[in-house]
C-alpha cells in the first residue's frame, strides 16, 4: 500500500473517532403528559443531564420562541432534583390546533456539553382540535349557533333622568345667584357705610351742593349707625370693640373724629369731602368683607 493511502486511511479513521467521541448516546427525557391536550395546554419536557454522581454541564441552553407553526417555547431552565439528578426543563405551549384528532411531536434537540453533544429524540403527544366541527348529530342542535342579540335597553327612563338631574341643576344655579344678589343688594342697601358711600357719590353730582360739611356729617351718620350710638374720640374704643373688622382703619377714624370736633367746635375749615369719601370706601369693603 502506498503511503499517502495509508495516510488518508489514518486521517479518515481518527476523523470518524473523533465524531464517534463527540457523539453521546441518547439521553432520558420524560412529558409531563402525552395526551388530552388541546390549544393553550403547556408541556413540560425533562432532560436528564447524565446521573447523580456524573452529571453532565451543558454549555448552552435551548432560545426560547415560536417553534413552527404550532408550539411556542415559553422557558429553558436547569434544576436538580433532591437526589442530586441535574435536569434541563422546557416548558411548551401549544398555539394552534389540528381540525381533527392528530399526533403531534416535540422537536428534536443536540445539547452542547463540554466537547461532546447530547441527543435528544423528538416526543409524540396526541392533540385534539379545540371543538369538533359538529359535536352532535341532533337536527335541532347546529354545528354552530349564531350570536345572541343583546335586549335593547329602554332609553326613556334614562332620559327622564338626565332631564330631572339638569333640572335639579339649574334650580340650584338660579337659587345660589338669587341668594348671591340678594346678599349683594342688601349690602348695598342697608349696611351703614354702603349706604354712606351712595350717598357721598350723590352729593358729589349735586350742583346746589352748599354745605362743606355734609360728607363729615354722613360719614359720622355711618359711623353712629354701625356702633348704634353717638361716636366720639372717647367712644371710638366700643365701636372698635363690637366691630373688630374696622381695626384697619383705627388711626385714620382717630384722626377724623379728632378733626371733626376742632371744625364743629374749634372753627377749623371742614374736611375735603374726596378724602371723606375714600376712607368711607375703605370703611365699605372692610365692611362687605366681614358680611360676606
Amino acid at each position: 500500500m502506498s503511503r499517502p493511502l495509508l495516510t488518508w486511511l489514518v486521517t479518515l479513521l481518527l476523523s470518524a473517532s473523533g465524531q464517534a467521541t463527540a457523539t453521546v448516546a441518547p439521553v432520558y427525557a420524560e412529558l409531563s403528559r402525552n395526551f388530552g391536550l388541546v390549544i393553550g395546554d403547556v408541556l413540560q419536557q425533562r432532560i436528564a443531564l447524565g446521573t447523580p454522581s456524573t452529571p453532565v454541564m451543558v454549555t448552552g441552553l435551548p432560545s426560547t420562541g415560536r417553534i413552527g407553526n404550532s408550539l411556542w417555547r415559553r422557558s429553558a431552565a436547569l434544576e436538580v432534583d433532591s437526589a442530586g439528578q441535574h435536569w434541563l426543563q422546557l416548558d411548551y405551549q401549544i398555539i394552534n390546533a389540528p381540525p381533527a384528532l392528530a399526533v403531534w411531536s416535540l422537536p428534536a434537540l443536540t445539547l452542547s456539553a463540554g466537547t461532546g453533544r447530547l441527543a435528544v429524540a423528538g416526543m409524540p403527544f396526541s392533540i385534539a382540535p379545540f371543538t369538533p366541527p359538529r359535536p352532535f348529530d341532533a337536527a335541532a342542535l347546529p354545528p354552530l349557533q349564531p350570536d345572541e342579540v343583546p335586549a335593547p335597553v329602554a332609553l326613556q327612563p334614562i332620559e327622564l333622568r338626565i332631564g330631572l338631574a339638569a333640572s335639579a341643576l339649574l334650580t340650584t344655579l338660579l337659587a345660589w345667584g338669587s341668594m348671591t344678589s340678594w346678599r349683594y343688594l342688601r349690602r348695598g342697601r342697608y349696611l351703614p357705610f354702603a349706604r354712606a358711600v351712595r350717598d357721598l357719590h350723590a352729593l358729589r353730582t349735586r350742583a346746589d351742593a352748599t354745605d362743606p360739611m355734609a360728607a363729615q356729617r354722613r360719614l359720622h351718620h355711618a359711623l353712629n349707625d354701625a356702633a348704634g350710638e353717638v361716636v366720639r374720640p372717647a367712644t371710638l374704643g366700643r365701636l372698635l370693640a363690637n366691630s373688630p373688622y374696622l381695626q384697619a382703619e383705627k388711626i385714620a377714624l382717630a384722626d377724623f373724629l379728632a378733626v371733626s370736633q376742632t371744625v364743629f367746635f374749634g372753627g377749623r375749615p371742614a374736611i375735603d369731602a374726596t378724602a371723606v369719601t375714600a376712607l368711607a370706601q375703605r370703611l365699605r369693603r372692610l365692611e362687605q368683607s366681614h358680611a360676606a
